[in-house]
């Protein structure tokens, strides 16, 4: 027999183990998963980049290399982060096994046992079992129409020495919510103020549909207590597994470390295969189909949900980004939704809310699903919500 699992892992069962099994669901259409859409991977054109960067080079592609990961990617990663205000050197960048590695090791890094830590509500289900393997403390911050309540946030600051604080800014993972320009700079302030750090979540930031992006929250830190997260799963392709940390020196050297003791380094084969990718291919013009599609994806959904759900719901409508949040009225449970008419999938609420675990409000993905699943998801979604509202009136 076994010994014992640790605290950390004495969980029955994982919110992202549910999320691709919805995801996967036979006879079902499913707006669970944050999937990108397949047929948008530019599958030919890294093809191409991994046979002629291992033409290229020698037996050295398959060596250790540096713990932050392929340079001349780096450099890249680095004017990328210029264009959005952030000013670094090569150094401050750590490629990582997409953005999830780079929370795992800041929750390492910083989160003790009964640790103050602050999260948007709702927020990604992944990040919070991250933190909550740890065991923090939580304390929600509620969303608001242009990002977290900050108000609330330094209320908890002036009676809580907090330590870390988890964001997504832009088209925030689960409402799409984006966080406005004031915020940002508020936000960075704050945490230089209070002393805890901010992890800057941003996978989304460049599946804008409408309007001018913003400015990093990092590109206003003046004190290091904010890190920055990105990622090539949106705009590229998931299985590769490869995403990036921008922290200042002091906190790189520690992560460096901390990186060693786990998995040494990235994928230098990956890395130079990006790269080699990036120099024969227009990055920008890539990411302008997939806004093409998405933006249609995303129009669709929301004249479905117009259409077909009864007028008791709310739903956000995002600029950008993966999702649409959908509020039901505060006595119905969306979980007994998915129970029972489980043939249309999402990703129910009360798992992304760690405190008051939020029970009426569902995500739904539009980016993985095309206009006729759309349709039809949305007829169904529609047609189960009103028989659930109709079912509740007649009982009471």
């Amino acid at each position: 027999m076994i010994p014992r699992f640790s605290k950390r892992f004495e969980r029955d069962s994982s919110g992202l183990e549910s999320l691709f099994t919805l995801s996967e669901k036979k006879d079902a259409i499913s707006f669970a998963g944050g999937y990108p859409a397949e047929e948008l991977f530019p599958k030919e054109e890294l093809d191409a980049a991994f046979l002629k960067r291992s033409e290229l080079t020698d037996n050295s592609v398959y060596q250790y290399s540096s713990a932050l990961g392929y340079e001349p990617l780096r450099a890249k990663i680095r004017t990328y982060a210029k264009k959005n205000g952030i000013d670094c050197e090569i150094e401050n960048i750590m490629i990582t096994q997409g953005a999830q590695q780079g929370i795992n090791f800041l929750a390492d890094l910083f989160l003790d046992v009964g640790d103050c830590m602050a999260v948007e509500a709702p927020t990604y289900i992944g990040a919070l079992e991250a933190f909550a393997a740890r065991s923090p403390e939580f304390y929600e911050i509620e969303m608001q129409d242009d990002g977290l309540n900050l108000d609330q946030l330094e209320e908890v600051c002036k009676h809580h020495q907090l330590k870390m604080l988890y964001t997504v800014p832009n088209f925030q993972n689960p409402t799409g919510i984006c966080m406005s320009l004031a915020k940002r700079k508020r936000l960075a302030k704050m945490a230089s103020q209070y002393d805890f750090l901010v992890i800057e979540d941003d996978p989304y930031r460049e599946l804008r549909y409408e309007g001018v992006g913003l400015p990093s929250i990092k590109s206003f830190d003046m004190s290091g207590n904010v890190v920055t997260l990105g990622s090539c799963s949106k705009i590229l392709s998931p299985a590769l597994r490869t995403g990036w940390l921008i922290a200042d020196e002091t906190l790189m050297n520690a992560l460096k470390n901390l990186r060693l003791a786990s998995d040494c380094n990235p994928s230098s084969v990956v890395g130079q295969m990006i790269d080699e990718y990036l120099e024969d291919n227009d990055i920008n013009e890539h990411i302008e189909e997939i806004n093409d599609l998405y933006r249609d994806r995303r129009d669709a959904m929301i004249d479905g949900l117009k259409r077909y759900l009864p007028e008791e719901c709310n739903f956000t409508e995002p600029l950008g980004g993966f999702f649409i949040w959908l509020e039901l009225p505060e006595d119905v449970v969306a979980q007994e939704i998915l129970d029972n008419y489980g043939d249309v999938t999402f990703i129910e609420s009360s798992t992304l809310f760690p405190v008051s675990h939020r029970r009426n409000c569902m995500r739904l993905n539009f980016t993985g699903v095309n206009d006729e699943e759309i349709e039809e998801g949305c007829r169904r979604l529609g047609d189960a919500i009103k028989e659930t509202l109709y079912e509740r009136i007649s009982a009471k």
